[in-house]
């Protein structure tokens, strides 16, 4: 019998992604992207941290979205530094350095964060730092 195509649900019942994945003690999803995520152009990943989990810091050749839906935590672009809380967005550009990382005194961080599709990938084995 055919799967029925899905055209929604829960990011939290999406599969966890283990190839590419860089942040200890998080977890990685596609929400949208190529190979029959709807969306061939770009990538929509959401990273759910735990507390006092961090991205070491990295810089590629290009630029990405990041959008804040639930916890807090902070994100470094450049010198600057960004609160992070639901709703708050922050946007990196190409070959700058950045990381982010949850608070440890609070619960989870989950990050919903758009890239091309040639950066849905491990920046720390692929020599971006």
């Amino acid at each position: 019998m055919e799967k029925k195509m899905q055209y929604g649900g829960m990011i939290a019942d999406l599969p966890v992604v283990t190839g590419g994945h860089f942040i200890e003690n998080s977890e990685k999803r596609i929400v949208y992207g190529p190979d029959g995520r709807f969306w061939d152009d770009f990538v929509m990943r959401c990273f759910t941290l735990a507390p006092g989990a961090a991205s070491d810091s990295h810089a590629h050749p290009w630029c990405h979205w990041t959008v804040c839906i639930e916890g807090d935590g902070f994100f470094n672009v450049g010198d600057e530094t960004y609160e992070l809380h639901p709703g708050a967005w922050v946007h990196v550009p190409a070959n700058v350095p950045h990381n982010f990382g949850a608070n440890a005194d609070s619960g989870k961080l989950s990050l919903l964060c758009i890239v091309p599709p040639e950066g849905d990938v491990n920046p720390l084995t692929m020599g971006f730092c």
